[in-house]
């Protein structure tokens, strides 16, 4: 081959290789929302390992939906540190992993303190990624997910740990990103089951997250560090359970979260995260302790 023509195959390389790059996740490459589930399947997302440290404080008492005085000034605070393990299985369309909590929960009252430790309900579940649409600099995937929740957590204990029940969950997420900006929608449905005399009510999420990537604001080198701020709306409705077929009106009811966050991506490998989830509607249904506020920190580690 001359001079000449390898030149050409050169610049013909170039011009393809200019007009590709573009569409690759790490041109518009953003971290995934720290409270709300994300379609794209890669990285962080793809094989590697999630753990957070999580504080949920709970000492408003609530009468169908106003707030009252407590004359037993309970107070509950919840500590969690899930383990999520994600693994692409097969493609990178194709997820499956598991999620294995650690929870401990103090309950407080002017004439009790109990406490309890240990192993949360362990989840399973499967993702697909069915619908992606590259373009240049941008990109706007849709997954769903399935999985089931098995009752390891302790529900004999005081404060309970689990549930007792098998439960199944289900849910779509629609993701969009464009150069530094990305918008993340999803919904959860979660079909609850029985334990002993208690049947629990379904229950419905709804999340959306609005991320921008602060730094950088233009890719030199990939991977580089990056530092990206979530502002992210979470909220769930439950359906009130039944206790021998005779509904609980003190259970169930809506709660939804404003939640700003900051995420910091040292590179390929490292990710770290906060967030503060701060009510801006409290409904619970009856006589019940709302939610205050929730807290989380924590690091996502790409394993290989």
């Amino acid at each position: 081959m001359n001079q000449n023509s390898k030149l050409a195959r050169s610049i013909k390389f170039l011009l393809f290789a200019a007009l590709i790059l573009p569409t690759t996740p790490e041109i518009f490459a953003q971290g995934p929302p720290i409270n709300t589930d994300t379609p794209i399947m890669l990285g962080l997302e793809g094989r590697g390992v999630r753990t957070f440290a999580k504080f949920i404080r709970k000492a408003t008492l609530f009468n169908d939906s106003e707030e009252i005085a407590d004359g037993l000034d309970r107070r509950t605070t919840v500590r969690m540190a899930p383990l999520a393990i994600p693994y692409n299985l097969l493609s990178e369309r194709f997820q499956v992993g598991v999620i294995v909590p650690f929870i401990s929960i103090d309950s407080k009252s002017i004439n009790q303190n109990i406490s309890s430790f240990g192993l949360g309900d362990v989840r399973f579940f499967a993702k697909y990624l069915w619908l992606q649409i590259d373009r240049r600099q941008e990109t706007f995937r849709v997954a769903s997910k399935a999985g089931i929740s098995f009752p390891t957590g302790n529900a004999n204990k005081t404060p309970a740990l689990g549930s007792g029940s098998t439960d199944y969950f289900f849910s779509t997420v629609a993701g969009w990103i464009r150069k530094r900006i990305g918008v993340y929608l999803e919904s959860i449905y979660e079909l609850n089951t029985s334990h002993s005399s208690i049947d629990y009510g379904n229950s419905f999420s709804y999340n959306l997250a609005l991320g921008y990537r602060l730094l950088p604001a233009v890719y030199e080198t990939y991977p580089s560090p990056q530092l990206n701020v979530y502002l992210e709306v979470n909220g769930t409705t439950a359906a009130r359970n039944r206790i021998n077929a005779v509904s609980n009106d003190n259970s169930g009811g809506t709660t939804i979260f404003l939640a700003p966050g900051l995420q910091y991506l040292t590179g390929r490998r490292w990710l770290f995260e906060g967030s503060l989830q701060i009510p801006v509607l409290n409904r619970p249904n009856g006589v019940q302790l709302a939610t205050d506020w929730t807290a989380s920190l924590g690091t996502r580690i790409l394993l290989f």
